[in-house]
């Protein structure tokens, strides 16, 4: 479908400056719950615009131009005729198997009541929605969740949005106020951290590679900022990001026990993109970034650790009627200047860096079959502070090195993105099996933290142990 179809937005009545007000507070007061997850193709959405989920996914939760133009303006493009609240529910459930056990000393288990070292059947998430118009121009992707395997409940990654359509330079753009509480989380397309492959994944493994801090802050703070969209070409945004304090974090549950990082001052965030189109191709070229200061828990008195976050990605889609295919790349740069975690001894070098490349692909035969395949790559700097086994901070690695690499591989079915034999209205489903497979975790193969012949110690401190399979539903209605 070409942009042409969906030039013209459906606004109602002008948004009410009480109601922003309102969302933009209760995103400041309870965004630190837990770390976002996607949103599927939600039944309300459906509801509001007429359209089956296929209109706005390839395969959830991955958009089409369609779906990335409901998104930019603000979740309230209208046609259909429900009565029904915007309201929506969400289950994420399956069956994960990992190559190895898990060692008991490093976990899931003793971290999770009631899994096993291996071979779990888990109900990872069930969350609720508020996801569509508010009033007038005014819509939101409202999640919260529950996670059964701990109890835990609290918002989760959301987005509020208040969109006007102008006229500048004398084509026509879309000029929006948005806030949120995970950075990246309100991005329209497939390829950053929130919306990238793999949207849905097994989130019980001992081991994995380090995350960038734009990842790490995901629900754990609370910004707002404007972003323009023009001429159905050029992307930009500015938001501003702020921390909960320790007190409003630990009310809030989101890392209950332990302390929690703090973030001083504000931290921005920037994103331009520009996506080119002809016929059923898009081409998107993008660049984004944040710096951010933070005292690891909380700890005063020895200064900040800086991060700067710098990024690019590109995607191309091809949007035809019977099948689609659509290819991503994300390279992100992080410099850190660890002052606080050198003077405190949880770091070795003041100045380090580390970068993460993801490059994948999925093909989705009639918005109902899909396959994906996706290489990722984590290299930075050596420090046995943070990685290394001898310094005895985080004993990941005997050579002190953070790099890690490996494949993943989703087949999916999706029975009624045509709402067939149900209406898309009521339900959506995705139905699949993911594997990924580790070639190198922390700079090694084999034992890479030097566990292996302790007593306890299992096959995941090898990175091939933590190979996983998973056989997941993720459920809507």
């Amino acid at each position: 479908m070409s942009a042409a179809a969906f030039a013209k937005p459906y606004f109602g009545q002008r948004g009410c400056p009480t109601l922003v007000i309102a969302v933009f507070a209760m995103l400041i007061f309870a965004s630190g719950w837990l770390a976002p997850s996607p949103a599927s193709a939600l039944p309300s959405f459906a509801r509001q615009t007429g359209q089956p989920c296929a209109t706005c996914h390839t395969m959830v939760p991955e958009l089409t131009p369609y779906g990335r133009r409901f998104k930019l303006m603000g979740y309230t493009m209208g046609g259909g005729d429900s009565k029904i609240p915007p309201v929506a529910m969400m289950v994420v459930t399956g069956f994960g198997q990992t190559e190895a056990k898990a060692d008991p000393y490093w976990g899931p288990s003793p971290n999770q009541p009631g899994l096993k070292t291996n071979d779990n059947f888990i109900t990872q998430q069930v969350s609720g929605y508020y996801a569509g118009q508010v009033y007038g121009n005014l819509g939101a992707l409202i999640q919260v969740t529950g996670d059964p395997t701990t109890g835990a409940v609290g918002l989760d990654g959301s987005d509020v949005r208040y969109v006007q359509p102008i006229s500048l330079f004398g084509q026509g753009a879309y000029l929006g106020f948005d806030a949120n509480n995970a950075p990246t989380f309100q991005d329209p397309w497939n390829t950053l951290n929130d919306w990238g492959f793999p949207q849905f994944s097994w989130n019980f493994n001992a081991f994995g590679t380090p995350d960038n801090q734009i990842d790490a802050l995901q629900a754990s703070v609370v910004g707002g900022g404007m972003y323009l969209y023009w001429n159905d070409l050029v992307y930009a945004e500015l938001t501003a990001y702020g921390g909960l304090s320790r007190d409003a974090l630990e009310a809030l549950g989101e890392v209950p026990g332990d302390t929690p990082d703090q973030h001083k001052n504000l931290m921005p965030y920037w994103r331009l993109a520009v996506e080119p189109h002809w016929g059923d191709h898009y081409l998107m070229v993008g660049t984004f970034g944040m710096v951010s200061n933070t005292v690891p828990g909380g700890q005063y008195g020895y200064g900040t650790d800086r991060y700067l976050n710098v990024g690019f990605d590109a995607q191309y889609q091809y949007d035809g009627n019977q099948y689609s295919v659509t290819l991503k790349a994300m390279d992100t740069m992080q410099w850190m200047t660890l002052n606080n975690s050198f003077i405190s001894g949880t770091a070795s070098n003041v100045d380090d860096y580390l970068n993460t490349l993801k490059i994948n692909g999925t093909f989705v035969w009639d918005h109902t079959y899909s396959f994906s395949a996706g290489y990722f790559s984590v290299n930075g700097r050596s420090d046995c502070g943070l990685y290394g086994v001898v310094c005895g901070n985080n004993p990941v690695s005997v050579v002190n090195s953070p790099n890690g690499n490996g494949l993943v591989f989703d087949l999916s079915y999706s029975p009624f993105a045509y709402g067939s034999p149900f209406p898309y209205s009521t339900y959506n489903a995705r139905l699949g099996v993911q594997y990924t497979k580790y070639l190198e975790l922390y700079g090694g193969t084999n034992n890479f933290d030097g566990a292996i012949g302790t007593p306890g110690a299992g096959g995941q401190h090898n990175a091939s142990g933590n190979n996983t399979l998973w056989l997941y539903a993720v459920l809507a209605f």
